[in-house]
């Protein structure tokens, strides 16, 4: 996608996530859009406002106006534009106040939409019924987007529950349909652990000692319900991937890649030692989406620095599950690092000069795993040394995104070095 909305409140866009469907032209280049003030006589600003051009962003401020009329679709895609840039001022939770007012004008569209095609069959096989199936499709899809962002349990809730509804009128024998559920389930799963962790957090700082190893233990321990929701997703994203498979024309090669970033992103979240079995079917399944998409589409991967991260980073993480403190060759875990630190190389190279801290961290943590299995002592340092410049990077550009735990474990790492 090109520039997102056009706004008073100027920022830069970046390209957001596929889920909305494919254009020929973005968003912004079909629809100029701007906030305005309610009372454009007076310039009310959030606390948190830092945008010297903003000219007024206090909250409930926020007016939408558009050259032309957007569709649900576009207007979802907007908002995706906005989340994908990540920060900036006038944040509710983590969704900034242009993206929440572009989602809540999309999901008032796809309800319009939805009430004006309630007649229409979704699985009658014609193509005004498929027009209507993926613009249902969408709709959850929104709603699980807003769910993430926010976040919201019971958004995430409803979208799986639109999604469900789906898979019904289309008999099961839709892809993209169970692609759809498979993230809306895997999204409640992060859903859930993200609380177990914000649980343990609680744990640890109302405790007048730290937390003994059985209690944080059984604080990370995924749980029944999530367990549920995690098999699930693998067995949508499965049935919905075959399915795609089998159509020449499909989107294969690139909802292998959503499905296996959505479950990269779950299983980083996971305790490896705690949780082994699971996070090892995981990354498993995202490995094999990911190898299932090379094949389909090398270019897709090759080409592209955020899949190349995801790719290294889940070939990492394989590798911490199945390292057996073996030396050189006899470790199974050798393999895996390597051609991690390969994919991850590759994605650096391809990203911009200042490079993206979660590779970057990725890559540092990768150069450190490999030391254990080299037997030459100045190879060895070299990869010291490589993990200590890519560590110090990261943290450097990004602490905060990897949480305190990690920050300083990192710390600690490159001050032993």
């Amino acid at each position: 996608m090109a520039d997102a909305v056009s706004s008073t409140h100027k920022r830069k866009a970046s390209s957001p996530e596929a889920e909305a469907p494919n254009t020929s032209s973005s968003s912004s280049e079909k629809h100029d859009s701007k906030k305005a003030r309610k009372d454009p006589a007076e310039k009310q600003h959030a606390e948190d406002c830092e945008d010297p051009d903003c000219e007024g962003c206090a909250e409930g401020e926020i007016v939408l106006q558009f050259d032309t009329k957007p569709s649900a679709v576009e207007l979802f895609q907007m908002a995706r534009e906005e989340v994908s840039k990540g920060e900036g001022a006038g944040a509710v939770g983590s969704l900034s106040r242009m993206a929440k007012a572009l989602f809540d004008k999309a999901i008032e569209e796809f309800e319009i939409l939805e009430k004006a095609e309630a007649h229409i069959e979704v699985n009658d096989g014609t193509e005004v019924g498929g027009k209507v199936l993926e613009t249902r499709v969408q709709h959850a899809a929104c709603v699980v987007a807003v769910g993430n962002a926010v976040p919201s349990t019971e958004m995430l809730q409803e979208g799986a529950r639109m999604f469900e509804e789906l898979v019904r009128r289309t008999d099961g024998e839709d892809g993209n349909v169970l692609l759809g559920l498979g993230i809306a389930q895997i999204s409640q799963a992060r859903d859930q652990r993200n609380k177990a962790m914000k649980a343990m957090m609680v744990l640890a700082d109302d405790e007048d000692e730290e937390p003994s190893e059985e209690q944080r233990d059984a604080a990370v321990l995924v749980g029944k319900a999530e367990l549920a929701l995690v098999n699930q997703g693998l067995e949508s994203f499965g049935n919905g991937l075959k399915l795609l498979r089998a159509k020449p024309e499909s989107a294969f090669a690139q909802e292998s890649i959503r499905a296996a970033q959505e479950l990269e992103e779950y299983g980083v979240s996971l305790d490896l030692k705690v949780n082994h079995d699971l996070a090892a079917k995981v990354f498993d399944r995202a490995i094999q989406h990911l190898e299932d998409a090379q094949k389909a589409n090398a270019a897709l991967i090759d080409s592209n620095p955020d899949v190349l991260s995801i790719y290294g980073s889940c070939l990492h993480s394989k590798a911490r599950l199945v390292d057996n403190q073996s030396q050189g060759d006899d470790n199974p875990a050798k393999a895996y690092v390597e051609k991690a630190i390969e994919l991850l190389v590759k994605a650096e190279e391809l990203q911009d000069e200042d490079g993206d801290a979660k590779t970057l961290e990725a890559l540092g943590q990768a150069y450190l795993m490999s030391t254990g299995f080299i037997v030459d002592e100045d190879t060895m340092m070299e990869r010291f040394d490589a993990a200590t410049e890519k560590l110090s990077r990261a943290l450097d550009l990004d602490p905060s995104k990897f949480g305190k735990g990690v920050w300083l474990s990192c710390q600690r790492m490159l001050h032993v070095l």
